[in-house]
């Protein structure tokens, strides 16, 4: 049984749908909203939490030096580098169109609404949250690991860097696409930029430079995006993680929930680049194993 769930991001308030009698906790002190790009592979996750999502075609591209590439091992290692800091596969090899669904907006403030009587604010940590009186009970974790790490593994861990993203956001005029742009160039501090409907969603590693703003209108073929300001400018804290050794981090997974009942959840909480769509199967492999007596459970997560 969950009883508890740490975190109350999207991931978050995907377990609390999924487990209606927990009680939700989140260290800030008031919620933060998701609004870089988020897209999902299927319609999975509004058919879980009842909110219909639409089906879009979405075109990609790279652009560099002024025109536009196929994906290739020096742009795809030069993407990788600007964004993570080292040479990792990334999106931006798959440039193929794709069908894809959207959320509304608000997606995560309806959902923050829905469950806002289940929710404690400005609430850290505290080793003392994981005692559970029952051996039935357990807590769910969307927390960065790290967070945990410092909890209950003060030993040699790894370094968990994690690179904030800075999102812009403007509002196009006569428009209803939805496509992709990635840039390679590692003097831009941009480094994707979509349009969802008539929004386009910018985003940079850092501070955009100045000539950002051209950029995104040729790349788009936009002339009129020059001139436009844009209306919404936001700090994601919390934006590219960099991947620590895998075998430590599954082992760590395992202990905090071998000794301390804990399900990890999340891209953060689990320390690993998914989307939400994953994040729904992994919330179902919680609902059975918490099911489960501690054995069942230690020979499934081993």
């Amino acid at each position: 049984m969950i009883t508890k769930i740490y975190g109350a991001g999207i991931a978050g308030l995907l377990a609390a749908n999924a487990f209606q009698t927990a009680e939700i906790f989140d260290g800030a002190p008031a919620p933060q909203i998701h609004k870089a790009l988020m897209r999902f592979r299927s319609p999975a996750v509004g058919d879980a939490v009842g909110i219909p999502f639409r089906k879009v075609t979405v075109n990609k591209g790279i652009y560099y030096q002024g025109a536009f590439h196929q994906p290739n091992i020096a742009l795809a290692n030069m993407y990788s580098l600007k964004v993570v800091g080292r040479l990792a596969d990334r999106s931006i090899w798959k440039t193929e169109t794709v069908e894809r669904w959207i959320a509304p907006d608000d997606f995560q403030e309806q959902l923050l609404a829905r469950f806002a009587n289940r929710i404690t604010w400005n609430r850290p940590l505290d080793p003392d949250d994981f005692i559970m009186e029952f051996p039935q009970t357990h807590s769910i974790s969307t927390v960065p690991l790290g967070v945990l790490c410092a909890l209950f593994d003060k030993q040699a861990t790894p370094v968990f860097r994690c690179s904030s993203v800075i999102v812009r956001r403007y509002k196009l005029f006569n428009a209803n696409v939805y496509q992709t742009v990635y840039y390679p160039d590692p003097e831009m501090k941009m480094y994707r930029a979509s349009i969802t409907g008539d929004t386009l969603i910018a985003e940079f590693t850092e501070q955009p430079n100045e000539y950002c703003s051209a950029i995104l209108a040729k790349s788009f073929g936009i002339p009129e995006l020059i001139n436009t300001e844009p209306y919404e400018q936001v700090v994601q804290r919390q934006g590219k993680l960099v991947p620590i050794d895998d075998e430590w981090r599954k082992q760590f997974i395992f202990q905090l929930t071998q000794q301390h009942r804990i399900f990890s959840l999340g891209r953060f909480g689990t320390w690993r680049q998914i989307l939400l769509d994953d994040v729904l199967h992994d919330i179902d492999v919680i609902r059975r194993l918490s099911a489960s007596n501690m054995y069942d459970v230690a020979k499934a997560l081993s």
